[in-house]
C-alpha cells in the first residue's frame, strides 16, 4: 500500500505498558486525516516489545527500541525521526477521543499565529481527590490535573522543534511545563478547551503520587494554594 507523508506524528514514549498501549493506539486508528504513530520503546522489560511487534504490522507504525533514557529522551528520539507538519503525543496508558487530530488540526488552521496547544483533558480518577496534583508553578499546595500542562495533549507545529526539545534530566518530572515555559519565550501558546483527550489518573501510583505525600500545601507565609476544579470521571 502506498503511504501518503504524513501530516501528523503521533509520538509514544512506553515503558512497561504492554496493558495499555493497544488501547491508545486504537484511540488514534479511530482518528480520521494522515498520520504516522511513532512508538517508542524506553527499555521495557515486560511483553511490551511483542504488543509493539503486532501493531507494526500497520504501516502507519514505526516502532523504536531504545536503553531506558527516561520520557524526555524517548520523545525527543521520535521527533528526531518524524517527518509530519505539527507532532503530537499520546501517553502508553491514555486515549484520544475520536475527533482530537481533526479538532487540534482545525483550530491550527484558525488560528495561524498559535505554535502550540496544550490542554482538553477528561480526566478518569478512581477517587475525585485524584485529580489534584502539586501545584510546581507555586511551589506549594495542589493544582486540578485539567489545569495543569499534560504533555500527552501538547499538539505542535514542526517549526517549534528547531528551537526546543524536551529537558532530558530525569531528575525534572514536570517535563511537559518546563518546555512549554521555554517555547512560550519565542513562541505562541494556549491552552485547548476541548476535551478530546482521555487522561487515566487511576492506574497505580506514580512519581506524582509520591510527590503529594510530602508536598507543602502552604508557602512560608502560611497561603494555601488548592484550585480544584474537579470535574473527573470516576470509575
Amino acid at each position: 500500500m502506498e503511504l501518503s507523508e504524513p501530516l501528523v506524528s503521533v509520538i509514544t514514549p512506553v515503558f512497561n505498558g504492554e496493558l495499555t498501549l493497544q488501547r491508545a493506539h486504537d484511540s488514534l486508528k479511530a482518528q480520521s486525516g494522515c498520520w504516522q504513530h511513532i512508538i517508542v520503546d524506553d527499555g521495557s522489560t515486560d511483553g511490551t516489545p511483542n504488543v509493539i511487534r503486532d501493531l507494526a504490522t500497520d504501516p502507519r507504525v514505526i516502532p523504536v527500541r531504545t536503553e531506558n533514557r527516561g520520557i524526555s529522551a524517548a520523545h525527543n528520539t521520535g521527533i528526531q525521526i518524524s517527518t509530519g507538519d505539527f507532532i503530537a503525543f499520546l501517553d502508553a496508558d491514555d486515549e484520544y477521543l475520536p475527533d482530537h487530530i481533526s479538532a487540534h488540526l482545525a483550530a491550527m488552521a484558525e488560528h495561524p499565529e498559535v505554535d502550540l496547544f496544550w490542554g482538553g483533558l477528561e480526566v478518569i480518577v478512581n477517587h475525585p481527590e485524584d485529580i489534584l496534583v502539586p501545584d510546581v508553578a507555586a511551589g506549594f499546595g495542589f493544582i486540578s490535573i485539567e489545569d495543569c500542562i499534560a504533555q500527552g495533549t501538547l499538539f505542535v507545529r514542526r517549526r517549534v522543534f528547531d528551537h526546543f526539545r524536551f529537558n532530558e534530566d530525569r531528575a525534572i518530572w514536570w517535563q511537559d511545563l518546563d518546555f512549554v515555559t521555554r517555547v512560550q519565550t519565542r513562541f505562541v501558546a494556549r491552552r485547548f478547551d476541548p476535551r478530546t483527550y482521555r487522561y487515566y489518573r487511576n492506574s497505580g501510583s506514580s512519581a506524582v503520587d509520591k510527590l503529594k505525600e510530602n508536598w507543602p500545601t502552604c508557602d512560608q507565609t502560611g497561603e494555601s494554594s488548592s484550585r480544584t476544579h474537579i470535574t473527573a470521571v470516576v470509575q
